[in-house]
């Protein structure tokens, strides 16, 4: 993909606003991070899910990404402009809970951006709402703090299931 360019935000890691990078292929490291969370353990984190929530238990047991921080794209960021982190699913991400993030593969490794079905914050006192667009615009839905407990997961409403490109934590 030589001349490759893209409009992508960087994450709360020390840098603010958004950036034009331009990675060749050739030059380029690239990382995947399913886990932008500072919480201990992950315990208290909004999580993004690959899958819908369950019907019966109202949780996602699907791969998730998990963050407590403004994700100005789910695409990922370029810290330096010489590497590239990409935003994926992981298993695994909230230790202690048996109904999230853990039970299936299906998903694992995927990218974050346009690919969430579902939702649910652990955060005790943010809000995170997630937008069609990255650099939160566009039509979005809010996520209430739930305070440690990742159930129930919400689903996304339509016009946002599959096309997830940002999420802002307030």
């Amino acid at each position: 993909m030589k001349g490759w360019k893209s409009r992508i935000g960087t994450s709360a890691l020390g840098m603010a606003g958004a950036l034009a990078i331009s990675i060749p292929n050739a030059v380029a490291a690239t990382s995947y991070s399913s886990d932008v969370c500072t919480s201990s353990r992950n315990a208290y984190c909004f999580s993004l899910h690959f899958n819908s929530r369950g019907t019966q238990t109202w949780y996602s047991d699907s791969p998730c990404f998990v963050s407590n921080q403004d994700v100005p794209s789910h695409y990922g960021y370029s810290p330096n402009q010489a590497t590239l982190v990409l935003y994926v699913f992981g298993t695994g991400q909230i230790s202690g809970s048996a109904a999230t993030c853990v039970l299936s593969n299906e998903g694992d490794g995927q990218q974050v951006k346009n690919n969430a079905a579902s939702g649910s914050n652990g955060e005790c006192s943010a809000t995170h709402r997630v937008y069609f667009n990255s650099g939160y615009s566009g039509p979005s839905q809010a996520f209430l703090p739930n305070c440690g407990d990742y159930w129930p997961a919400e689903n996304l409403v339509s016009g946002l299931k599959n096309e997830n490109a940002s999420a802002d934590r307030y």
